[in-house]
């Protein structure tokens, strides 16, 4: 894991509380790093404590740390998918603050660069987006139409809730036809105590203060058809202290690129950390 050629990755799972299992695919289409998965505390593997007091995002930047530590991970590049990208954020501005205007030293603990993948930076934002983009998916469905045969028409149900649910999957979180088996099985190991963007329903981000060192340059990506939307993501230009911000798209994509097109992901995510190894 500190080998100073092709430096390891950090993946940081979505939810909150949504484990590693959608990302162990990472491994097969970045086959030549070592890639690092851990369940943060809550869900999967991890322990899942019911006193809610002990779960915020400043607990698990806290835990990245120590984990970070206890495994002597020194170079390394940030991948933080969903509300892992929010973490991972989180965890570069916690550093940036640390180290206020200091040099960096080549034994410190070091992120590289980092990909933020499908992540928001206002979670009030993306609730309302959700709304909008479920509203949409009714339209079709409600009959409205203009011309004089409507009564020749025959009504069309609106879905119920198990139907919209899966519109939604299919349209803006995976476009696949079936849920694919690590998504599923990530679902099947979730948390409850602490889930959701419930939990963390007042997040913006905001940018650290002037004096913060610089944070490291990363790459904000997301799917075409992704529900969290390019408004959403152009905020992090006003967020990260560092001019090297690179943006890209995933053509034909939602929420869930690593599994819709596998290579091509796996080839963007790689080259770019390549340029920072």
């Amino acid at each position: 894991l500190s080998s100073r050629q092709a430096a390891p990755i950090v993946a940081l799972h979505g939810g909150p509380s949504l484990p590693s299992d959608y990302l162990y695919p990472l491994e097969d289409v970045v086959p030549y790093r070592s890639i690092l998965f851990y369940d943060q505390l809550g869900c999967g593997k991890s322990d899942e404590p019911n006193d809610i007091s002990l779960y915020s995002i400043e607990d698990s930047v806290a835990d990245l740390k120590a984990l970070l530590k206890k495994l002597g991970v020194r170079r390394f590049h940030l991948y933080g998918q969903s509300y892992g990208g929010i973490l991972a954020f989180e965890y570069m501005k916690s550093v940036a603050c640390e180290n206020r205007e200091e040099e960096d030293d080549d034994d410190d603990v070091k992120c590289l660069s980092a990909v933020l993948s499908s992540a928001p930076t206002d979670v009030p934002q993306i609730e309302k987006d959700f709304e909008r983009l479920t509203k949409e998916l009714t339209l079709p469905l409600s009959g409205d139409d203009d011309d004089d045969d409507d009564d020749d028409e025959t009504p069309i149900a609106t879905p119920n809730d198990a139907e919209l649910a899966e519109l939604f999957r299919v349209n803006h979180q995976c476009r696949l036809p079936e849920m694919p088996a690590p998504l599923a099985d990530a679902y099947a190991n979730a948390g409850s105590v602490w889930r959701g963007t419930d939990a963390i329903c007042d997040y913006v981000a905001r940018a650290p203060p002037d004096d913060a060192s610089r944070m490291p340059s990363s790459m904000i990506l997301r799917g075409e058809y992704d529900f969290v939307s390019e408004d959403s993501v152009e905020g992090w230009r006003e967020v990260f202290n560092t001019p090297f911000l690179r943006y890209k798209t995933l053509e034909g994509c939602s929420h869930h690129g690593l599994l819709e097109k596998g290579q091509v992901y796996g080839e963007i995510v790689d080259s770019y950390f390549a340029e920072y190894d």
